[in-house]
């Protein structure tokens, strides 16, 4: 079949491609800039911006496109609206190809006043049932796989702070996926013959706290990591927190934090009925293999000047979340990590 990939160099995306190509599919690709990864020269590849519709390539038939464009780097004040736009550009685009779409979107209640993040995910899946053309909506939560954003961040802060955070923001339950299982599904629906808007929920076999994730690759990273209790703050100074702690991932890690307050859990059984063949992984193996594929590093908090440039913000000091007894704790880590270092 002729399958278009739309966020093609995106995590999902660029492991979603091998697959099809394995499969004997015919791959397109769009991509924001010009494509030069030359592993992939089997690939049509195609330059265009959803945001700019006038200079969307001409395409041929399609039979099946991939929605895999999310712009969580776009600003807050117009993210949404830039979202849906994207979306209905992309709709007027391929409707002319006679294709159906599979579309890889959010978990979360919809009846809750969810965050941006969730709610554009549910709002791009809405355009597209409204659109008339077959849509195949999957609702993943967490995904765990190399280069997820979502297992960089539970790696960064298990590799970087040298305790594991407590509040009550990482008591929320989410339902992990291995990245193999995601593409399992995403491959096996090009088979699932669907005249309408088709949402189906996936996940792991495991509901667990967000916190307990940051648990699990501690314990199979081998680190040992102390509960601390963090002051409940507000979430822009934990927001502010996160810039300082990861600021690799702080622009999209807040828009992704904010959505920490809502469960991301399974509720419905439509991926059993639909794959009754896929029986995806467990959380503790999705985690301990993609942590055993990643190749990032994140330098712990007192191998840089952190704690200086904490103490010299206000909003932090002030909020609280910065006791004293924490500071205590992180001084007492960077002077024994001196120590040691003057020793070998």
């Amino acid at each position: 079949m002729k399958v278009l990939v739309t966020g093609a160099n995106g995590f999902v995306g660029n492991a979603l491609i091998p697959e099809l190509i394995a499969e004997g599919h015919e791959v397109f690709a769009l991509t924001r800039t010009p494509h030069k990864n030359k592993k992939t020269e089997k690939v049509h590849w195609l330059t265009g911006n959803l945001l700019e519709p006038q200079a969307l390539p001409d395409l041929p038939k399609i039979d099946f496109t991939y929605y895999l464009v999310h712009g969580m780097k776009g600003e807050d004040a117009r993210f949404e609206y830039e979202e849906a736009s994207a979306a209905v550009n992309f709709i007027n685009w391929i409707r002319p190809t006679g294709t159906s779409i599979i579309y890889l979107g959010g978990l979360g209640d919809p009846s809750a006043k969810l965050s941006p993040h969730l709610r554009s995910r549910h709002l791009t899946g809405a355009i597209f049932g409204s659109s008339g053309l077959p849509v195949t909506e999957f609702r993943a939560s967490i995904v765990l796989g190399e280069g997820s954003l979502s297992f960089e961040m539970i790696k960064a802060i298990a590799e970087r702070i040298p305790f594991r955070p407590e509040l009550s923001l990482l008591n929320q339950l989410c339902q992990p996926l291995a990245l193999q299982d995601l593409l399992h599904y995403l491959v096996e629906a090009l088979d699932l013959k669907k005249n309408g808007h088709e949402i189906i929920e996936i996940g792991g076999p495991d509901a667990v706290p967000y916190g307990d994730l940051i648990d699990m690759y501690s314990e199979l990273a081998g680190l040992k990591r102390k509960r601390i209790k963090i002051p409940e703050v507000e979430s822009r100074v934990l927001l502010k927190a996160l810039d300082y702690a990861i600021p690799e991932h702080s622009q999209i890690g807040r828009k992704l934090t904010e959505s920490l307050i809502f469960p991301t859990v399974v509720k419905s059984d439509t991926a059993a009925k639909f794959f009754p063949d896929i029986k995806p992984l467990d959380a503790r193996v999705a985690m301990d293999m993609a942590r055993s594929s990643s190749k990032t590093h994140y330098a712990p908090l007192w191998e840089k000047d952190f704690l200086k440039t904490l103490l010299s913000d206000k909003i932090l000091t002030q909020s609280g979340l910065l006791s004293p007894d924490l500071l205590k704790n992180l001084e007492r880590v960077g002077k024994l990590k001196d120590i040691l270092s003057r020793k070998s």
